[in-house]
């Protein structure tokens, strides 16, 4: 039995959904509900079905009912909308949006407590709402559609007024004071918000959503309250890019998600060329289009790092020429180019050897740990490197986008050192004998796979940029890790 497709949207336990369509010569079938098809959390008991019928530029909403809606449009196109207005939900004043029209299939599920509107893009557009409780406006809550506080945006074009009902153009606004968050909040879309440099953002900006809204993604490792998201689609298709960015409607989207395994990049270079680059450059088209500022993480690999090819003294600059060894460093630098061709104002950050906590625990630190522990020791190669705190990765990328910066940057941490010298001290704060790693001079992967000998980056630029800033040593970033634990616990 075919079932209904279900992606989550970016408000908690509402859901953009597609079902299937039955055409044949005389026309098409399709079922606008069916239990036996639709997941879990939209299956319920509909005590009314209702249809509305609008001109073009009719705008209805926002209105917060005690039940579920399963909102469907059957003729022309709308802009629906989801807010929600639960205030122990991890989501309180997000809203999300997306297109539904009689040609995408699509529904939206509203969950019970949040507010829904619509706004009309075609002549005459008909939309079924699936209720699961009797009108009551008694127990009808409404919110004025233009509130600064949820911030809403609506795809109203130049001098045209949206047409409403008098009761929704005296509808209520928040209280401010009440919700305790500033009006006009930026949202900030982090791609890739379940790995170490997304998770650390998302971090950061917990701390700051009075003043921001972070939305983040995932692709294969499910957070709650995130959007799926997969880079390998988005790479073969700009809709999908379309449809987050509608979405979310972010002001500035940060691009942390990479195919960043080396070897895996040299086995699969189609999937490396998808993820790295040709979805980044979608991305950037998309952001560009609806004037969001974008920002990209790149990496060291970029550089060759050899001696025959000349080791620039202090370091790789933001302006060194590239010359990556490996598929994994060509994606990324064809990324580069192609991006800031296609969104002149973008910010692209190049780092090196990421450590910190994250839920996947997959970083270079917790295989230590992981290793020591389990008595094997860790082979570990003599490379030089400057070893990155992502929350200090975090803290330079929101301040140089708050500074309004764009073009490249190199963002690493202050010391330079081996990963041998890395792995020692790494090993000492955290109480294990660093006699059982063993050195190597092979900087080859499984696969073979080039890597920079010493592709070490130069932070000038961003120093002068951010002068009052200085990044934690090894040992001060791993106290910190200890005492401040996210993620996947480093130590059992």
């Amino acid at each position: 039995m075919e079932g209904v497709k279900r992606t989550p949207l970016a408000v908690r336990d509402a859901y953009l959904l597609e079902f299937v369509r039955h055409p044949d010569r005389r026309g098409h079938l399709e079922e606008l509900y069916n239990e036996t098809k639709y997941p879990p959390g939209v299956i319920q008991h509909w005590a009314q079905v209702t249809c509305s019928t609008s001109y073009r530029n009719v705008l209805r909403g926002l209105h917060c009912s005690t039940y579920g809606k399963l909102v469907t449009c059957v003729a022309g196109r709308i802009y629906d909308v989801v807010v929600d207005l639960r205030v122990t939900s991890p989501t309180y004043l997000r809203w999300s949006a997306a297109i539904l029209s009689d040609d995408n299939r699509r529904q939206m599920y509203i969950p019970p407590n949040c507010a829904h509107g619509f706004y009309t893009l075609g002549e005459r557009n008909t939309v079924v709402y699936c209720q699961g409780g009797v009108y009551a406006p008694a127990s009808e809550r409404d919110l004025l559609w233009s509130d600064p506080v949820v911030n809403v945006y609506w795809p109203l074009k130049t001098g045209i007024t949206p047409v409403l009902s008098d009761k929704d153009l005296s509808a209520p606004r928040l209280d401010e004071n009440e919700v305790q968050v500033n009006p006009l909040r930026q949202r900030y879309l982090v791609i890739g918000a379940s790995g170490q440099v997304g998770g650390a953002l998302m971090e950061a900006l917990r701390h700051r959503s009075k003043e921001i809204v972070a939305i983040g993604t995932y692709d294969s490792h499910p957070q709650e309250g995130m959007i799926p998201f997969s880079l390998e689609e988005a790479g073969r298709s700009e809709d999908v890019c379309k449809d987050l960015l509608t979405m979310v409607r972010p002001s500035v989207v940060i691009i942390c998600a990479a195919f960043t395994w080396t070897d895996g990049c040299e086995r699969a270079p189609e999937k490396a060329q998808l993820v790295n680059c040709t979805a980044v450059v979608n991305l950037a088209h998309c952001t560009k289009a609806i004037n969001s500022k974008v920002v990209f993480y790149s990496t060291d690999y970029v550089f060759p790092g050899s001696e025959e090819d000349g080791i620039p003294a202090g370091g790789y600059s933001e302006s060194s020429p590239c010359k990556p060894l490996q598929t994994y460093g060509e994606t990324k630098c064809r990324a580069e180019q192609k991006l800031l061709t296609v969104h002149p104002q973008a910010l692209i950050l190049r780092t090196s050897t990421v450590f910190g906590p994250e839920e996947q625990g997959k970083n270079f630190v917790y295989q230590l740990v992981s290793n020591m522990a389990s008595g094997k020791g860790m082979v570990v190669t003599d490379i030089k490197v400057t070893p990155t705190y992502n929350r200090d990765l975090a803290a330079m990328t929101l301040k140089l986008i708050e500074q309004g910066c764009s073009g490249r940057y190199h963002v690493v941490g202050d010391e330079v050192m081996t990963k041998v010298e890395f792995a020692t001290r790494a090993a000492r704060c955290l109480g294990m004998d660093a006699s059982k790693l063993r050195v190597t001079g092979n900087v080859s992967g499984d696969s073979g796979c080039k890597r920079p000998k010493d592709a070490v980056l130069s932070s000038e630029k961003r120093k002068g940029e951010l002068p009052g800033f200085t990044c934690r040593n090894v040992e001060e970033a791993i106290a910190n890790w200890l005492e401040q634990g996210a993620g996947k616990p480093l130590m059992s």
